[in-house]
């Protein structure tokens, strides 16, 4: 791998980083510990096979071009349209969860570490969404570039927090009797999660458009783009593992309800904790590490979301502006921004959000999509891979996970 192949796979696992990771373990303190184990031991064959099917689709397309337009063209402008709404929404809801996690954290923050009044919720999310969106319209491409700076820094953090925590690890999780239908419940129940918290699809039809340009044929470009998803799959595999193994072994049961409860994230939960002098510094550090991560994510989501806006308007509208085009990037962002701080004041569940929306869209546009285009398209067929059936199958069941597992 060169330089260039190390960057895309920091730009990939900066997207998957956010929320996910942060919100997965509290599922699982409810979950226990051997349906976590067994979704691990899955999970690398299902993300790497799915998202290598996008950044293929993309790279192999004879015309250089996005993965709406590499629909567009095996199979018209009506698919290409589903994928652009697939896309959208995958990304909207994650969006929604982000906006408020942001809320919740910051509300949380003053209140708690900095003994603020609490301030009304409509007004605290109108202040904090337009401070951010603001920044968005105003210097983007600053803003690009700072999240990538501290995604790295982000990284370590979060790496030193797993590793930190191990001394206050208790094992009595593998005491507990297994019943079986407990076990296929709560597998449900965090099929979808784990989806999401391994999730970079956002940036795969960019990944593969780059390779694309960049190599000028489709067989140098789905090699490099290839070896690139597979080591962001493995090095998420371990690191989001060793983050939720982490926090699952040192965190009790109770901590995780109020955290649950208040719709906050595991970081804040930990932060509470705070015993030694040293974990003192917690109350507030964890906040913060808590706070880039959500925000560095929605930064990039947002943007992405607002593309995907302007191009189903575009599309539905038939409209001549460019969706890149100052006023469109404008009504794009004013209707985003409405939409976030209804949203976000009225608090919904981040971990509903995530099971019962993100990641069934998600599982909709990275799981299925591309199974069903390589088998239909024949210039595809030779993409497909023998995993296919079993990347489908845990698509459909990531769709209904949620509601699977609430009903059993």
């Amino acid at each position: 791998m060169n330089n260039i192949d190390r960057g895309w796979v920091l730009t990939c696992f900066g997207t998957a980083v956010g929320a996910g990771i942060l919100f997965l373990p509290i599922q699982v303190g409810f979950s226990g510990i051997l349906p976590i184990i067994f979704l691990t031991s899955i999970i690398f064959p299902i993300t790497y096979i799915s998202h290598r099917g996008i950044t293929r689709i993309v790279a192999s397309c004879p015309k250089e071009t996005d993965i709406v337009g590499a629909v567009e063209y095996d199979l018209g402008t009506t698919a290409g349209f589903i994928v652009s709404v697939l896309y959208f929404l995958s990304i909207i809801t994650i969006c929604v969860g982000y906006a408020t996690g942001l809320i919740n954290l910051i509300d949380a923050f003053l209140v708690n570490q900095l003994q603020v009044a609490s301030i009304p919720r409509p007004l605290l999310t109108f202040i904090i969404l337009f401070f951010m969106t603001a920044v968005l319209l105003g210097n983007e491409k600053i803003m690009v570039a700072i999240t990538s700076i501290i995604t790295l820094p982000l990284i370590i953090l979060l790496f030193g927090v797993s590793i930190y925590m191990i001394p206050k690890w208790s094992i009595t999780a593998f005491h507990s009797q297994f019943i079986l239908k407990d076990f296929i419940k709560n597998t449900f129940l965090l099929l979808p999660l784990v989806i999401f918290s391994m999730n970079f699809s956002p940036v795969c039809s960019v990944l593969g458009a780059f390779y694309r340009k960049k190599y000028g044929n489709s067989q140098e470009a789905i090699k490099r783009s290839d070896k690139v998803v597979k080591w962001n799959s493995i090095i998420l595999l371990f690191f989001v593992m060793f983050f939720v193994f982490s926090m699952f072994f040192s965190l009790t049961p109770n901590v995780l309800a109020v955290a649950k409860e208040n719709n906050l994230d595991v970081l804040s939960a930990i932060a509470a904790l705070a015993e030694t002098s040293l974990e003192r510094y917690f109350v507030y550090i964890f906040p913060m590490v808590a706070f880039l991560a959500i925000s560095s994510s929605y930064f990039g989501h947002f943007t992405g979301t607002r593309e995907g806006l302007s191009g189903v308007i575009c599309r539905l509208f038939n409209c001549k502006e460019d969706i890149h085009s100052n006023k469109m990037k404008f009504i794009s962002t004013a209707v985003l921004f409405i939409l976030l701080w209804i949203l976000a004041v009225y608090n919904p569940s981040i971990l509903t959000i995530i099971s019962a929306l993100s990641a069934p869209i998600i599982a909709m546009y990275a799981y299925l999509m591309p199974i069903i285009m390589m088998k239909k398209v024949p210039r595809l067929s030779i993409y497909r891979s023998k995993f296919a059936a079993f990347v489908f199958i845990m698509g459909i069941l990531t769709i209904i996970g949620y509601l699977a597992g609430e009903i059993i």
